[in-house]
Order: C-alpha cells, then sequence, then structure tokens
C-alpha cells in the first residue's frame, strides 16, 4: 500500500474541508492507497506567526513512514519551513505536490486566481457598463490576493477603464466594513461596482452599504471570491467566484499517485473554476445552496446539543478518569466509525504547573470509539503506550484508506491527537475544533486538580 501524508495548515475550515472530502471521493474508488491527514487547525494572523506548539502536530509526520507529501497552507505558516518539509521529502526521492502555493522542487495544483478575476472583472463591467469600480484588496503579503488584484488592474485597462479604485484591507469581514465606511465619507463620489477579494470583505461591503441606505444593485453592485458560506448571508447574495476546492483536492492526489508511479506529469495543473452570478452584479439569483441548508443546519443543530452536552459533563468531572468515561459515551455521537484519543506521556506525566510545548517521544492510547475497544484499559485509562509517531499503537491496525490527525492544545500546551477514520462530517466549519478546544481544556483542568490536590 501507498501512503501519503497530507500537512494541511489554514483558518478556514469550510474550504479545508473540502479538500479533505475530495480527497476522500478519490480514495473510495481506488485501491492500494492510504491517506494520513495532518491538521494544524492554522489560525488567522494578519500580522504575527502562529505559536509554534500549533504547527507541533507535523512533528507526528515521519518521511520515512510515507511514499509521497501533500502540503497545503495559508501564508502564516512560514514558507521556509513548508520549503523544508519539501527538501526533506525530495532528498529521499518522494515526490511532493503543493495545492494553491508554489514550492521549489514540488509539484503543484491550486486555482489561476488572476485569470479568474480578471474574467469576473471583464465579465460584470462589460455586461453593466460600470465606469467607477473599486477594488478591496486581501492581505498585503498574499500572494493569491497580488494576483487577484492585478487582474482586476489588467481588466479595467483593457476595457480603458480611467478611474479605476484601489483600497488596500485583509482578509476579515471588519475590513470590509471599515473600507465601506472610508467610501460613505464621500457620498456623491461612490463606486458603481465594488470588487473584492474575498467574500468576507464582499459582506461587510454590502452589509455596512445596505446599512447606510445604499441600494444593492440598484446603486452600487458587490462581487466577492471562493463562494464561501458567508457569500450567502446576506440579501442579495454576493456574486462569486467558485474554486472548487473538492476538485482540487482530487487532483491534488491524483498527481500525487501517478508521480508515485513514476509518470510524466506536469509540474502544475489549474483546477477550473466557475463564475458564480448573483442578483448583487444585476443576474437572476441562483440559489442551488439552499438545496442543502436545512440538512446542513440540522448537523449542526445536532452538533452543538451534543458538544453543549459534553461541556456541561467535562467541566464537572472530578478525576480524569471520569473525563474519559464521558469522552467514549460522547464519541457515540460523533459522526465516523471509530475515533481514538490519544495524549503526550509528558504532558499527562507532568508534576508541574508548567506544560510541555512538544508530543515528546511516547503517547498513551486513553480513549476510544469502534474497534480498539477490544483492548481494556489500566486503572489510569490506558488501552496502550507506543512511540509517539505510530500515530496510534500496533493493536489498532493503520488499514483504511483514510485517517485524519487533529491536536488538542491548551495555549502552548501540546496535549495529544483525537485520530479518526475518514473525514467527520462535522470537521465542517470547524466543529470538531470546538469540541476539541472544550475537551483540552477540560482535560488541563482534570490535570491540574490533581496535582493541586497532591501538593
Amino acid at each position: 500500500m501507498k501512503r501519503v501524508a497530507f500537512l494541511s495548515f489554514d483558518w478556514d475550515y469550510k474550504v479545508v474541508n473540502e479538500y479533505y472530502l475530495g480527497l476522500q471521493e478519490y480514495l473510495a474508488n481506488r485501491a492500494g492507497i492510504q491517506v494520513v491527514i495532518f491538521n494544524a487547525f492554522g489560525r488567522y494572523y494578519a500580522s504575527h506567526l502562529p505559536r509554534q506548539s500549533t504547527l507541533e502536530v507535523f512533528s507526528l509526520y515521519d518521511v520515512n513512514s510515507f511514499d509521497g507529501l501533500l502540503i497545503q497552507g495559508n501564508r502564516t505558516w512560514p514558507p521556509e519551513l513548508r520549503q523544508k518539509l519539501v527538501d526533506e521529502a525530495t532528498a529521499l526521492g518522494k515526490p511532493v505536490v503543493s495545492i494553491n502555493y508554489e514550492l521549489e522542487g514540488a509539484h503543484s495544483v491550486g486555482t489561476d486566481n488572476y485569470q479568474e478575476e480578471y474574467n469576473l472583472v471583464k465579465r460584470v463591467l462589460s455586461d453593466r457598463g460600470c465606469k467607477h469600480p473599486a477594488f478591496v484588496n486581501g492581505l498585503r503579503t498574499s500572494v493569491e490576493a497580488k494576483a487577484r488584484a492585478q487582474g482586476y488592474r489588467d481588466a479595467c485597462a483593457e476595457l480603458g477603464i480611467e478611474d479605476a479604485r484601489f483600497y488596500q484591507a485583509n482578509w476579515q469581514l471588519t475590513a470590509g466594513v471599515v473600507t465601506a465606511k472610508k467610501m460613505l465619507r464621500k457620498p456623491n463620489d461612490l463606486p458603481d461596482v465594488v470588487f473584492c477579494c474575498n467574500d468576507d470583505l464582499a459582506v461587510g461591503v454590502a452589509q455596512t452599504l445596505m446599512d447606510a441606505g445604499v441600494r444593492i444593485p440598484d446603486d452600487i453592485l458587490v462581487a466577492g471570491f471562493d463562494n464561501r458560506d458567508i457569500s450567502r448571508t446576506v440579501s442579495p447574495w454576493v456574486t462569486t467566484v467558485d474554486r472548487d476546492y473538492k476538485t482540487v483536492g482530487k487532483t491534488a492526489l491524483d498527481m500525487l499517485v501517478r508521480l508515485m508511479a513514476n509518470e510524466e506529469v506536469s509540474l502544475q495543473e489549474l483546477s477550473p473554476a466557475k463564475q458564480v452570478l448573483t442578483e448583487s452584479c444585476g443576474y437572476a439569483e441562483q440559489r442551488n445552496a439552499a438545496q442543502d441548508a436545512g440538512l446542513q443546519n440540522a448537523n449542526n443543530a445536532r452538533f452543538g446539543e451534543v458538544l453543549g452536552e459534553f461541556q456541561f459533563a467535562a467541566y464537572g468531572d472530578e478525576s480524569l478518569y471520569t473525563l474519559l468515561e464521558n469522552c467514549e459515551i460522547f464519541a457515540s455521537k460523533l459522526d465516523c466509525s471509530n475515533a481514538f484519543l490519544v495524549l503526550s506521556e509528558d504532558y499527562l506525566r507532568s508534576d508541574t504547573l508548567e506544560v510541555p510545548e512538544t508530543y515528546g517521544q511516547t503517547g498513551l492510547l486513553m480513549a476510544c470509539k469502534g474497534r480498539a475497544t477490544t483492548l481494556h484499559c489500566n486503572a489510569e485509562h490506558v488501552y496502550a503506550s507506543f512511540p509517539t509517531r505510530n500515530i496510534l499503537p500496533d493493536e489498532v491496525l493503520l488499514n483504511r484508506p483514510i485517517y485524519t490527525v487533529s491536536p488538542l492544545h491548551h495555549n502552548d500546551a501540546c496535549i495529544g491527537t483525537l485520530v479518526t477514520e475518514g473525514v467527520p462530517t462535522s470537521m465542517n466549519k470547524g466543529l470538531v475544533a470546538y469540541f476539541l478546544t472544550t475537551l483540552a481544556c477540560a482535560i488541563e483542568l482534570a490535570r491540574r486538580g490533581r496535582l493541586l490536590r497532591h501538593k
């Protein structure tokens, strides 16, 4: 069996989940391939780097245990650290495919951000006859933002637009609000269309303008990029570009599989995107996404109820043993067949309030759902001890097509990991991240309580 590691770091859980589902769909029709996802749950940082503990889950990736590497992350995962991983793999003759960002020695898959923004701007300006467009840019240091900004500029230049306005922002909705307020300072000189570098900015701009009495699309048109759920939280829905992240994930894995088979593969492949033209730019509203909205909302509500129940039980526990028992009770409500909670031995055995910021050499399987329940836990609720980089103990065979390794952090403490078979649907919108945050806080409280009682 060929084994693939996918190192993933991003703040947009919805987008990342689409990549994962693409991998899962690809593997459903292929035998002899296994993917282990190392999900760092990256945060969005506009001006600083993430904590080292945020990246520590990647230390569990052992290059010698895999035949190929997929790598995906945003700008706050320093490029030099990603490049180091690429260099390490390629030095051993193992192929690497990078999603969205080009890295030396790696093949890449992604979206042609320049061309897609250029196409959208040109179409809207041509169809609507706008002469005073504005562009709200994303993070200044983002490669994607730079490409989209250039696409806007070039489309305006080709159409002979002389009044092409430009606002620098970042990726957040609040930056869209601030930018729209700047526009409103000159109510008699508003742009006739605002192109935003992503949907968060577009929603911030659109809502702020409408709150001020500006009509969309009658007075101003608004467009975004990425086709995230947030684009459908305002009325009218925001015109945007669907990057089809699921297909990007499939394409990346297929490219890596072909590379592992020593096939000739182009250095870069671009996955097709499509325009989602809605009423915010004067087009007939598209509401296809509403078909599954009710089901998604029901799933979110169900998970919210489970999380609320678990939170109540977890914070009421006086011992780690009882907390782990409750983990196994609530694990039955997770939407995956098998799940395994692993804690770092260095963390658990620490006899001070100081916490280790690495996972150490040994992991302890301490709670599980599914087939590992044939094992027996001891008085500390430990099922098995094993080398951390093995992901799970030998007694639990890693023989399924896809596994997801998600970290448990409490501030800088590297507590452990949750390993699931497949991709839980609750991974969508970061619901698993919320569960893990609650769990990590409860474990740290139980650990501290034990230390204080023994002093």
